[in-house]
């Protein structure tokens, strides 16, 4: 039972590497304006980690018996470059959500799998992160007191 559990919820944060390869890609091309030079680099950089992690998936999936979906999930798409970061954002919390899922269906023993997915589970809360601060969800918080820098001679 576990087992079929674990690779139930690999293929639904495959299903979601797969969105952010295509949600991704389109986002890439329809930036546009002054932030185009920035946002296209960005969106093809997730595009390609995407896949690499589709990529893994796929072999993990294969690895424990199972048959990776060909399905991406949702995807979200935009014109407005503050949107498709809140897409974005939005998918990287679901595949946060596959992923923690798959880890909790891992047997105890199974450990060489569960450190397998908290790396991946690592890099779905870097994304986060990043999206949060693009999106002004994450902001730094410092004291009203003033603060002073001083030089290092």
């Amino acid at each position: 039972m576990a087992r079929a559990e674990l690779i139930e919820n690999l293929n639904k944060a495959l299903s979601f590497e797969l969105a952010g390869v295509i949600q991704y890609s389109q986002h890439s091309y329809l930036v546009t304006g002054l932030e185009r030079e920035v946002y296209k680099k960005f969106f093809r950089d997730q595009a390609e980690e995407a896949q690499d992690h589709a990529e893994s998936l796929g072999d993990k999936l294969v690895a424990l018996g199972g048959i990776p979906t060909v399905e991406p999930a949702m995807i979200r798409q935009s014109t407005d470059l503050k949107e498709m970061l809140k897409q974005d954002l939005e998918l990287e919390r679901d595949a946060m959500a596959a992923y923690m899922a798959a880890w909790a269906a891992c047997d105890d023993n199974d450990i060489a799998q569960k450190f397998w997915l908290e790396e991946r589970i690592a890099d779905e809360q870097l994304h986060i992160e990043e999206l949060e601060k693009l999106t002004s969800e994450r902001i730094s918080k410092v004291n009203s007191e003033k603060i002073i820098l001083r030089e290092v001679s």
